[in-house]
Formats: structure tokens, C-alpha cells, sequence
């Protein structure tokens, strides 16, 4: 309270010194106007949180009192005080942006409730611009570490976006950041208040989609015992982020369309559409194009969510970034331990710059962790690190890296599948769930790499 400023403004001397008497024995720092002119000069050498104003006064009254404070700074709260309280004038003044309109004699009591409760919101409204900064600290812009050309493209199309209501396609491959990007966007943007909800599209059962998506009513379904709003809901005002959007079937993309063409949500078992207000970012880590030819991507929903691109680079491309990235998660890992930072030597680094990145970001980061905690030196050497296949080398009878890196991933993919189902005995449910994946997405792997749950060497335990 004895930051917050207050300014008296009356021109009956008794009442002014009275209320400053009374505020400033309370705590509180009290400046006085004995009119409207000496209000606004006031104004314009310091700031004030709340003004207390008669509304008639020579020398301009308390609506122009009002208007000239929330011009000076329009986070300032004014209260009128007026001997003629008519509803007329309390809307008007309402509509001016005043924080109440009180009809005199206004007593003690009541003039120390309207000072405490303005010194709650300010204080309220310190401890949510306090919020907004850590999380800006903590998802903005600087988490998106590094310098080369392609990263710097990806910063100069989030500011150009950020401030924005546009939808954003994010492309890139498995652990290159997708979901940093659309957080910066949000968190560095005027919805940086309001809800981000991430949602892994591919991790959603077909049959239960819609309503984690839309929410549903009670009694829509059997086990449906409570109303349930879904993601789109909970993230009303703010960011809703679609990872992985081709995984959706189309039943539920074509509601999803919807939803971005009528701004409205229908949860299922219910005939009520409810307006959302959400901006959606989305991603996938396909060619959104390729998506689309193969029938995976609806190519209306894709050309609505496609306003803007911003294609993440895998770490491949950007190999002169990894020295950076590396202080970076051994800060984090020194602060999270709460332990000295730990350095790497040029040799080591080289050895990273060597390899093909398959994981990406996301394997790097795991790398650094896994060496920091089980080396016992405070210098990483090569011998330290795990052992990294090291990118064939141009023009030496490789194959394109890209296509390497398929080759990898497709094996790494292939490999992980037929464990799980060996580990479940050919129990695709079982198997799906030790993966972290929806069924119905496990189904299409199995499809795409010419698997079936049901063959012997499956379905057998090791």
C-alpha cells in the first residue's frame, strides 16, 4: 500500500484534506487538486493508481478529469464522487472507463474498502505481468537456440506472425522443435495470457478424437457420466497447437474444417454449437503436400490451416548451431541439478558435428544429458561420449543424407514395431501403448512397413 499513489481531487477543501488525511494514515502516498486544472497538471508530472474526483467542480469537472487520467496512463482507476448521483450519470461515467461512481457522504469505511480494493487488483495485475514474463522467459523466442541461416529464417517468419491471428502449418522432422516454434508464437504474442494447449493428434484413439477435441455431454455415450469440455474448449482466447494433424481421420478433420470456418464447437451428444475463440497453429512431420496426395491430409482443412509455412530445419542442415545448442542443455542440466556447468572439449564437438542427427535437437539434448550424468570429469572428451555413426562424407558414394536419414529412421521405426509386438505376443493394443501410440496409428505403421500382428515371428515372446 505505500507504493500505491492517490489523488484527491475536490474543490471543497474539508473533504479534501479529510480523505487525504484519512488515506494517508492507512498507508497510502496522497497528492490533492482543488479542480480539474490542477488535476491534469498534476498528471503530467507523475503517475497516480487511483483518483478519487468530484464530478462537479469549477474548472472542469470529473468526467474531464477521468478522460485526461486515463489519456495520461490508462491503467489508473478513477472513482466519482458526485452529491447528484443519477443512474444517467453513473453509466456515463461507467462507459468512460471509471472504476465506480459513489454518491456522497462517502464515510472512512467506505473509502478505505475502494483504496484496498484497487491496492488488491494492482496487486493481482503485478503478480499476472510477473507470470507473463516467466513464461515468456521460459517458452519465448530465446529457447529456439541458434545462429545459422535457416534458424534465422525461422525467427524472422515467428515475428512476422506472432503478433498475428493467421493459422501456421509448422513442418519439420521428429525432434527438430516443432512445438518450441509454436509456443514462442504464442507466448511472444497478444494471446501470451490466455491458454496454449498442445494436443499429439497421433496419440488420440479414432474412436475417442472427436470428443477429446470437442468435448461431449453427459449421457452422449456409454460411461459418459459428467459433461466434458475438450481441448478446443480449453483453450479458449488462447493457442490450441495440432501436432501431428494427418493422423486425424477424416470424420474428425472435416469437423475440424468447421471449426475453422465457423468459429464454433458442437461437443458430442449435443445440438448446441458453442463460438470459440482460438487461434490453431499445426504440425506435422511430413510433407503436408505429400499428405494431402495420399489422402492422408484433407486438401481443403490443409489449404485453411496453411496460411503461413514455417518449415523447422533438422539439425543436419544446421551442424554450426550445435556448439551453441550444447551450452544450452548444459545450463539447463546445471540448473536442474543445481551443480557446476559442465563443458565439452573442440574434439568432442567436432565428434558431434560428424554425425547424421537422426533424432535431431531432441537426440542431441538427450546425448548431453545422458553424458554430463555419467561422466564423473567436469570436461567432456570423446572418449566420454556414446559411440555416433559418424555422415558419410559427399561425393564418397553416399547416398543423398536425406535419404540416409530415412533409411535410418524407417530401420530405427521398423525395429521399435516388431519389439513391442514381439514383448506383447502380437497384442497390437498392448504393443501401441508401450510405444505411446494410438492404435489405430500402430495399424498404420504396420501397414506402411509391410508388418501384420498376426505372423508367427511376432507373436511369439522372445
Amino acid at each position: 500500500m505505500s507504493s500505491m499513489r492517490i489523488l484527491v481531487v475536490d474543490d471543497e477543501a474539508l473533504i479534501r484534506k479529510a480523505f487525504a488525511r484519512v488515506l494517508a494514515d492507512d498507508g497510502f502516498r496522497v497528492e490533492t487538486a482543488a479542480n480539474g486544472e490542477e488535476a491534469l497538471r498534476l498528471f503530467a508530472e507523475e503517475e497516480f493508481d487511483l483518483v478519487f474526483t468530484d464530478l462537479r467542480m469549477a474548472g472542469g469537472d470529473g468526467i474531464e478529469v477521468l478522460r485526461a487520467a486515463k489519456a495520461a496512463r490508462p491503467q489508473t482507476e478513477v472513482v466519482i464522487l458526485t452529491g447528484y448521483g443519477t443512474i444517467e450519470n453513473a453509466v456515463a461515467a461507467i462507459k468512460e472507463g471509471a472504476y465506480n461512481y459513489v454518491t456522497k457522504p462517502l464515510n472512512k469505511h467506505e473509502l478505505l474498502r475502494i483504496a484496498h480494493e484497487v491496492a488488491e487488483k494492482l496487486e493481482l495485475r503485478g503478480r499476472v505481468e510477473q507470470l507473463q514474463s516467466q513464461l515468456e522467459e521460459r517458452f519465448g523466442l530465446h529457447n529456439l537456440v541458434g545462429r545459422s541461416p535457416a534458424m534465422r529464417r525461422v525467427y524472422d517468419l515467428i515475428e512476422r506472425v506472432r503478433g498475428t491471428e493467421a493459422t501456421v502449418m509448422i513442418t519439420g522432422e521428429s525432434g527438430t522443435g516443432k512445438e518450441l516454434v509454436a509456443r514462442a508464437i504464442h507466448f511472444t504474442g497478444p494471446r501470451a495470457g490466455k491458454p496454449f494447449v498442445a494436443v499429439n493428434c497421433g496419440a488420440l484413439p479414432e474412436t475417442i478424437a472427436e470428443r477429446e477435441l470437442f468435448g461431449h455431454e453427459r449421457g452422449a455415450f456409454t460411461g459418459a457420466v459428467r459433461t466434458q469440455p475438450g481441448y478446443f474448449e480449453s483453450a479458449n482466447k488462447g493457442t490450441i497447437f495440432l501436432d501431428e494433424l494427418p493422423e486425424l481421420s477424416p470424420g474428425t478433420q472435416v469437423r475440424l474444417l468447421r471449426v475453422l470456418q465457423q468459429r464454433e464447437i458442437t461437443r458430442v451428444g449435443s445440438a448446441e454449437a458453442r463460438p470459440i475463440d482460438v487461434r490453431i497453429l499445426a504440425a506435422t512431420n511430413r510433407d503436408p503436400e505429400e499428405c494431402v496426395r495420399q489422402g492422408k491430409l484433407r486438401e481443403d482443412l490443409y489449404y485453411r490451416l496453411n496460411v503461413v509455412t514455417i518449415a523447422v530445419p533438422p539439425l543436419r542442415e544446421r551442424l554450426d548451431d550445435i556448439p551453441l545448442l550444447v551450452e544450452h542443455f548444459l545450463a539447463k542440466q546445471a540448473e536442474r541439478l543445481g551443480r557446476p556447468r559442465k563443458s565439452f572439449t573442440l574434439a568432442a564437438l567436432d565428434v558431434l558435428r560428424a554425425y547424421a542427427w537422426p533424432g535431431n535437437v531432441r537426440e542431441l539434448e538427450n546425448i548431453v544429458e545422458r553424458t554430463v550424468t555419467l561422466s564423473p570429469s567436469e570436461t567432456i572428451d570423446v572418449a566420454d561420449l556414446p559411440k555416433l555413426a559418424a555422415a558419410p562424407a559427399a561425393g564418397e558414394g553416399a547416398v543423398p543424407l536425406g535419404e540416409a536419414k530415412r533409411r535410418v529412421q524407417r530401420t530405427f521405426e521398423r525395429d521399435a514395431i516388431v519389439r513391442a509386438l514381439r514383448a506383447s505376443g502380437g497384442n497390437v493394443t498392448q504393443a501401441a501403448r508401450s510405444l505411446g501410440l494410438a492404435r489405430s496409428a500402430l495399424q498404420r505403421l504396420l501397414k506402411r512397413h509391410g508388418l501384420s500382428a498376426t505372423a508367427p515371428a511376432l507373436r511369439n515372446k522372445p
